[in-house]
């Protein structure tokens, strides 16, 4: 008997202690009517933060603070919990993720967002009674969002305002936000096509900078995520059909010597090499084309000394380029769709890491004629990001505003 009331005291304890520890974690924010009133101040302020107000049905807050907390039962009270902890959340995981975010024509690397830490500060944060401390930590710890936020806010104060301008900040401070989210421990590479410029991110970092040449309004360069597992060394260049009969053949038909100058191979349907002087090149089209074209490795070879592939649908890869000279140009949309870079060895050896001995002996002069090519494997993981960003930052992080060159 004595041991049965013992296990009924201890059973009461159990559920009584429960209850208690339950309202404690469901009432986070009816306990806190000063944590609602910085949140309801703060959604009202969405378009200062680069968020748009109509993503958050906030106007039950605005209601809420003129009840008295006792005339709210308790069901009453848990309902309105669940919505404010989901209001809350959902504007938080926007200031952390960016919304909306951009867009991919193709995603062959998907990125995770991270939700459970956006909680997990949350509720920190919360419980501090210091929810706008959250918001400018947030907003402070991507250096470009900052930016930014700085230039709309000055935009948004002017008499003369421009809503497109403010309209291409908004959109920007959250694809910054959520580059800033996915970049965190990962080596990162970052191609912005208006911009013509690369970017590798070590976490906040900028590890390498340099300009590429991308591709021509006609055959644009497309946004995508990727992975980049392997590069290739002295690579061949086995030229896209279009290429081949729409530009090689017509000079090709000119003159034979075109051929041998650009150091070709011609391959039949086998991919066996086929002697030139037996071509009957003037019987050749766009239409009736049954070869492919293979340019031989060495310096003079379309994509230099060094091919980095990733998997994509657009046949798209980055590479070093024998056309130098237009990296001084300030457009630089030349290319059929492809990313030249201006610096490969050295992005190639930040790839490779301890592994990019291989690399070592390697310079863009040459001389390299006719040497086999040779495949590394990247020991990391090393995501790459393609997108169109019409804002970008000068050496002094300062907001660039970017021409529309694929408009």
């Amino acid at each position: 008997m004595r041991l049965y009331r013992t296990r009924f005291c201890l059973f009461w304890i159990f559920i009584l202690l429960s209850s208690g520890l339950k309202a404690q974690t469901e009432y986070r924010w009816m306990s806190r009517p000063h944590a609602i009133k910085s949140l309801d101040s703060l959604l009202h302020q969405a378009p200062s933060l680069a968020l748009k107000s109509n993503f958050y049905p906030h106007g039950f807050l605005d209601s809420l603070l003129q009840i008295p907390a006792k005339s709210k039962s308790s069901n009453d009270s848990l309902v309105l919990e669940k919505q404010i902890q989901n209001l809350a959340t959902s504007f938080f995981e926007d200031l952390s993720f960016g919304n909306p975010r951009p867009t991919f024509k193709f995603q062959g690397y998907p990125f995770e967002l991270r939700k459970n830490e956006v909680g997990l500060m949350l509720d920190s944060y919360l419980k501090k009674q210091s929810i706008v401390n959250l918001v400018n930590y947030l907003n402070n710890s991507s250096p470009e969002v900052k930016s930014i936020l700085a230039v709309l806010s000055s935009n948004q104060d002017s008499l003369a305002s421009n809503p497109a301008r403010i309209a291409q900040l908004t959109l920007s401070a959250n694809h910054y936000r959520w580059l800033h989210h996915i970049r965190k421990n990962l080596l990162l590479t970052v191609v912005n096509i208006p911009a013509a410029q690369l970017k590798v991110y070590q976490g906040n970092q900028v590890a390498l900078k340099m300009k590429v040449v991308l591709g021509r309004p006609a055959r644009p360069t497309r946004v995508l995520t990727a992975q980049i597992k392997n590069l290739i060394i002295n690579p061949n260049w086995f030229v896209p059909r279009s290429i081949a009969t729409e530009e090689l053949l017509p000079e090709i038909q000119k003159n034979i010597r075109y051929f041998y100058a650009s150091h070709l191979d011609l391959l039949d349907k086998n991919n066996q090499i086929v002697d030139a002087k037996t071509v009957n090149w003037k019987a050749l089209s766009k239409d009736y084309f049954p070869y492919s074209f293979r340019q031989k490795t060495g310096v003079w070879n379309t994509l230099g000394i060094l091919k980095i592939p990733f998997e994509n649908p657009y046949r798209l890869y980055l590479h070093d380029t024998s056309e130098k000279k237009l990296f001084a140009s300030t457009k630089r949309f030349y290319s059929h769709g492809c990313i030249r870079l201006e610096d490969p060895i050295r992005y190639g050896k930040l790839l490779l890491g301890p592994n990019s001995r291989a690399m070592d002996t390697l310079k863009i002069e040459g001389p390299y004629y006719n040497i086999p090519s040779k495949w590394i494997k990247v020991n990391k993981v090393a995501p790459l990001i393609i997108w169109y960003n019409l804002i970008d930052f000068d050496e002094k992080g300062e907001v660039v505003y970017l021409e529309n060159i694929y408009k």
